[in-house]
């Protein structure tokens, strides 16, 4: 066990750092997953609620994998009947309005949903690797948070990213509009973060 990141689950201001640090990211996860908002809000407050519940108790390595693999667990439980092809949610491209001029913000909004096109023709397993990429877990996180092998990640990672490529250098889409859509996506999760 990792006293480190137990101790810190263990007080309440080592929760609520916990919290902030990682509810943002979390609520983009599993609203991408179910795609609505509430619903998404309630699997958060059972996750962290529960996080409360158990904190003597649980035996917590490495605190981000753990919180985004409950996460989608949560998320997965909560879907109803079918299962539902996950996007990133139209807000999460929000650009701030002082950043660019208008035309500027259109260019910039076009480039993110080219590449966001480009993401969801991916296998879902695959678009949710990419899509956890995109939130700043590393490999062996992603692996954690999916409950499969490190190199299952870096195999699939690699054929994301082959498809991607085939699929912007057989088509007529402007190389450097993918890359800014990419760029943009990656400040505004950071940023977001």
């Amino acid at each position: 066990m990792d006293a480190e990141n137990m101790s810190v689950v263990v007080t309440l201001d080592g929760f609520e750092s916990i919290f902030k640090d990682n509810y943002t990211p979390l609520y983009r996860y599993v609203n991408s997953i179910i795609k609505d908002k509430e619903l998404s809000k309630d699997v958060l407050s059972d996750l962290f609620l529960n996080l409360w519940q158990q904190k003597n108790k649980l035996q917590i390595a490495n605190i981000k994998p753990y919180l985004f693999r409950s996460a989608r667990n949560g998320a997965l439980k909560a879907l109803t009947a079918q299962n539902q092809i996950s996007q990133l949610p139209d807000d999460a491209f929000n650009i701030p309005s002082d950043s660019y001029n208008p035309f500027e913000r259109f260019v910039a909004k076009q480039s993110i949903k080219i590449v966001d096109e480009l993401i969801n023709k991916l296998p879902a397993k695959r678009r949710e690797m990419i899509e956890l990429r995109l939130l700043g877990l590393k490999n062996y996180e992603i692996a954690n948070v999916m409950d499969i092998p490190e190199k299952n990640v870096e195999y699939n990672m690699r054929e994301a990213i082959e498809q991607l490529s085939h699929a912007v250098n057989h088509s007529q889409l402007d190389k450097a509009t993918i890359a800014s859509g990419l760029m943009l996506i990656n400040i505004i999760f950071t940023i977001s973060q």
